[in-house]
C-alpha cells in the first residue's frame, strides 16, 4: 500500500492560482499516462465551466485548505496501513494517490495500468470540507474497502443495466461502509453525520427504501442516492 502526495507539484504547477488545462495535463501524465483521458471521460456529461471549473479554481486559491489537506493525508497514512495489516495480516498492492482532479469525487476506487489505485481529488476534498484527519481517515478507509472488495471477487463491472448497477451500488457502498466502520473501530461511524443527517436517515428510511425500489424498478438514475451531484 504506497501512499502518493502530488501537493507540492499542484503548488508549482500553479502557482498563479489558476487552472489552466494544459498544465494540468502536463501535471497528471507525470503521475499517469492514463489519468488524464481517464478524469476527461468521467466528466464527459458535466457542464465544465459551470459545475467543474469554480469548484477547481476555489481550491487552488485556497492555499490554507491545500496545506491542510496534505497534512491531513501524511499524518494518517501510517496508521491506515497499521490498522489494515492489524486486521486483515495482509497488505493490498494499491497506490492511494492525492490529486488534483476535475471533480471526479473526493475518493474514486479504480486502476491504472491494471493496477489497482484510490484517486483523492483535492478540490472535491476542500468542498465537501473534509479537510480534517479524522474526515481523510475515513475517506480512505471507505475507498480502501471498495477496493478490497473487487480484489476478493466483488463483481465489479458485470452489471448489465441501470437496475442492476444501482442493486450493485447499494452492496458495495454498504461492503465500503462496513470497512470504513472496521477500520476506525466504530460499528456507528458514519464521517457524513453532520446536521443530524442519520437521524434523519432513520427517521424516513421506510420512505428512502421505498423511493429507492421505485428508481430501480423503473431504471432511472440512483445517483443523488449517493454523491453530491445527481446524473
Amino acid at each position: 500500500m504506497n501512499f502518493i502526495d502530488t501537493y507540492d507539484e499542484i503548488l508549482s504547477c500553479f502557482s498563479s492560482k489558476q487552472f489552466n488545462i494544459e498544465l494540468w495535463e502536463n501535471y497528471l501524465n507525470v503521475i499517469s499516462k492514463e489519468l488524464s483521458n481517464k478524469v476527461k471521460r468521467d466528466i464527459k456529461d458535466y457542464n465544465y465551466r459551470k459545475d467543474i471549473l469554480p469548484v477547481v479554481e476555489t481550491a487552488l486559491k485556497s492555499r490554507e485548505k491545500l496545506k491542510q489537506v496534505h497534512e491531513s493525508f501524511i499524518a494518517v497514512s501510517d496508521n491506515i496501513k497499521y490498522k489494515f495489516n492489524e486486521l486483515f495480516e495482509e497488505d493490498l498492492d494499491l497506490d492511494i494517490i492525492l490529486y488534483l482532479g476535475l471533480c471526479n469525487g473526493a475518493g474514486w476506487a479504480t486502476s491504472l495500468h491494471n493496477k489497482n489505485v484510490v484517486l483523492l481529488g483535492i478540490e472535491k476534498i476542500i468542498e465537501l470540507d473534509w479537510c480534517n484527519e479524522e474526515d481523510m481517515f475515513a475517506l480512505i478507509a471507505h475507498e480502501i474497502g471498495h477496493i478490497w472488495h473487487k480484489t476478493k471477487g466483488g463483481c465489479f463491472g458485470k452489471q448489465k443495466n441501470i437496475s442492476e448497477k444501482a442493486l450493485f451500488q447499494l452492496y458495495s457502498e454498504g461492503v465500503a461502509m462496513l470497512f470504513e466502520q472496521l477500520l476506525c473501530g466504530d460499528e456507528n461511524y458514519y464521517h457524513q453525520n453532520q446536521e443530524g443527517w442519520i437521524d434523519w436517515c432513520e427517521n424516513n428510511l421506510i420512505e428512502l427504501k421505498r423511493e429507492y425500489l421505485i428508481r430501480i424498478t423503473n431504471s432511472e438514475s440512483v445517483q443523488d442516492f449517493f454523491g453530491d451531484w445527481n446524473s
